[in-house]
């Protein structure tokens, strides 16, 4: 409801204006000497034109919705605020020569509806004149609004979609008293003035935002110094609390050579495109209860396509330590990769996710149990085998001999494979 609020209120404010101006031009025209006929004929027929000429430029920022929307969600502010440019221009272009037509040759386009006598035909000249003079101002607000929309910005688009309208049907009330049954036109291009107004600051405001949120996205986003040595490459795979991270970080400490964990994120990240939360919650718990519809999706293949790259990348760049993301799978083919495998008893896993994370016995058997369940899942569904099975890992070690023990372990098992 929040994000089809604003779309809701832009056709919803067409009907009231239409129906207010319906009555305001019945009641001033009877007045003039146009009678009330000539000014409501008039009116129906520059509306059809306003409306056609608005349902090209809505349908271009809504064709672009999904895309900003996309992007957007990808923090590719880059990508967002390229798309705004090009929405503004090709409705600044519609609205323009749309503008120019109406004002050079209204006669060809009231004729178009027929006109039964002089004195019509050149009060809907005028009033279309009037009436549509700033109807590239109309074309940009209504844009804007949908772009915020597109973007999430629900709050601020609902009101600035329903501004320009509702600064009219204020105007269209005060001004036919002043300038009689022209009035009720004039009150248009008032309206969309006052409107851009607003809705410029607003959007300056949106552009400085995103360009803010655009380097504080550059600044967080840094790609891991790649390693130049050659050497072996291991792969860490491990049970939720069972410490793998700390002992992937230790050994490569032990071993002088980089490790790497969220920094696949960030290399992935960068390659597809995609924002680096969703590639790392791929193979999270938060979509247990459909994990597999989940993971079939074609957004989530494409995250797992980028992160497969991004470890092959780091892995072709020398020796390191690459924990978790079913690196073992990935790098099944490197001849120089040792793949490792850290379990440990339950209670041991249960203290260490009580001590790191704070929760209940309770609560942290079940971040274990949904923990494993979700990279069972991944593993299952990227590789078709079964995750933890002892033929897939060169080493599987019970972390709960202690973690520098095991740190130390590993190192020498692959000193000793080195050497063989």
């Amino acid at each position: 409801m929040s994000l089809g609020t604003s779309s809701l209120l832009t056709q919803l404010f067409i009907v009231i204006v239409t129906i207010i101006n319906n009555i305001l031009l019945v009641k001033y025209g009877a007045r003039s000497v146009y009678g009330a006929d000539i000014p409501l004929s008039a009116f129906v027929v520059i509306m059809k034109l306003f409306q056609i000429v608005l349902n090209i430029a809505i349908g271009i920022a809504v064709g672009a919705q999904p895309i900003v929307g996309y992007n957007y969600g990808a923090k590719q502010y880059d990508r967002v605020k390229q798309l705004l440019k090009l929405v503004l221009k090709w409705t600044a272009i519609v609205g323009t020569v749309c503008t120019a037509l109406f004002e050079v040759a209204p006669k060809m386009f009231i004729l178009m509806f027929g006109a039964d006598s002089e004195l019509y035909l050149d009060f809907a000249i005028n009033c279309l004149r009037i009436y549509l003079s700033l109807i590239l101002f109309t074309c940009l607000q209504k844009v804007c609004a949908i772009f915020l929309q597109s973007i999430g910005h629900a709050k601020a688009a609902a009101p600035l979609s329903a501004l320009r309208d509702v600064l009219l049907i204020l105007i269209s009330l005060v001004a036919p008293r002043l300038l009689g049954v022209t009035g009720v036109f004039w009150a248009a291009p008032i309206a969309d003035a006052l409107a851009m107004v607003v809705t410029a600051i607003v959007m300056l405001r949106l552009w400085k935002k995103i360009n803010q949120m655009e380097q504080n996205n550059a600044q967080q986003f840094t790609l891991p110094q790649m390693p130049t040595q050659k050497g072996t490459v291991i792969t860490i795979s491990r049970e939720h609390g069972s410490g793998g991270k700390l002992i992937g970080q230790l050994l490569a400490d032990k071993l002088g050579i980089p490790c790497y964990y969220k920094e696949m994120v960030a290399v992935a990240a960068k390659e597809s495109g995609l924002a680096k939360e969703f590639i790392s919650n791929i193979n999270a718990d938060e979509n247990a209860v459909m994990k597999d519809l989940y993971l079939s999706t074609e957004i989530v293949q494409n995250a797992i396509t980028a992160q497969d790259k991004a470890i092959r990348k780091i892995a072709d760049s020398g020796s390191c330590v690459i924990v978790g993301r079913s690196a073992n799978y990935v790098l099944q083919e490197y001849p120089n990769a040792i793949h490792v495998f850290i379990y440990a008893p339950k209670d041991f896993r249960i203290k260490r996710v009580m001590e790191t994370y704070g929760d209940s016995p309770e609560k942290a058997e079940s971040n274990i149990r949904r923990a494993d369940s979700a990279r069972a899942n991944y593993y299952k569904n990227i590789s078709g085998n079964t995750w933890g099975e002892r033929h897939n890992y060169d080493l599987l070690i019970d972390s709960s001999v202690g973690i520098e023990k095991c740190a130390s372990a590993i190192g020498e098992f692959i000193g000793k494979r080195q050497n063989q």
